[in-house]
């Protein structure tokens, strides 16, 4: 499919929304994501000229997809993406992926997110959807990064505050070190029901780690979902 750039947002240091509109009808689940492909590259990159996303937008949102991500200098094609003028067209294909939010999810779950840096964008789509949906899931964000660039920061504060069953924590890394088993525990322990599901987004090194440490609380593991954010 052919999508179109309508909008870029900047969200923190280094990190970018892109607005795309489809030419075909398109629908997704939250946390799915989403392949595109870019024209041509301005600049060598390994990699090549294509590079899946996680769609940051709800469904509930409209029909623009959203995708949100850091912008590296070692990256040829994020410094492509950087430097496309709104009006150009990329290619996409999808949505795919399995790691998603459903309406079959109960109330009376608990879910416990733990994203790592630009591993909130499921999460954003995730939060936004439950609100929208009015399916009161009671969900608790436990978000790092590793500096106070916190990517969505203003929504997130107000859907907060707008409803009692979102709860979000901020956990710096570089005031307060990396997430280990002991402030984990800290942070999930007046959270944690009898039935709850954890997802972990986030780079291999963070998702590597909140897999033993989740394995060291003895949560078993068909109450765990993982993505692994492996390129940049």
């Amino acid at each position: 499919m052919k999508l179109t750039l309508v909008k870029k947002v900047d969200e923190a240091r280094a990190t970018k929304s892109f607005f795309f509109e489809s030419n075909e009808k398109i629908t997704w689940l939250p946390g799915q994501y989403i392949y595109i492909t870019l024209p041509k590259l301005n600049y060598p990159d390994e990699r090549g000229a294509t590079r899946h996303f996680t769609i940051s937008s709800s469904p509930t949102e409209g029909r623009l997809i959203r995708i949100t991500t850091r912008i590296r200098e070692e990256s040829g094609y994020k410094k492509t993406l950087d430097e496309l003028s709104v009006g150009s067209a990329v290619e996409g294909r999808g949505p795919m992926g399995s790691f998603v939010l459903t309406n079959h999810y109960s109330p009376i779950t608990n879910h416990l997110f733990l994203a790592g840096g630009i591993g909130i964008t499921p999460f954003r789509s995730m939060i936004k959807y439950n609100i929208d949906k009015n399916l009161n899931i009671p969900m608790y964000l436990i978000y790092s990064n590793s500096d106070s660039e916190f990517v969505f920061k203003k929504e997130l504060v107000q859907w907060q505050k707008e409803n009692k069953n979102i709860i979000v924590t901020y956990f710096d890394s570089s005031v307060s070190g990396h997430l280990d088993v002991t402030k984990l525990t800290t942070l999930i322990t007046n959270h944690q029901s009898l039935v709850t599901r954890f997802w972990v987004v986030g780079p291999n090194v963070f998702v590597n780690a909140m897999e033993e440490i989740l394995e060291e609380l003895k949560i078993p593991e068909d109450q765990i979902k993982t993505e692994k954010f492996t390129g940049y």
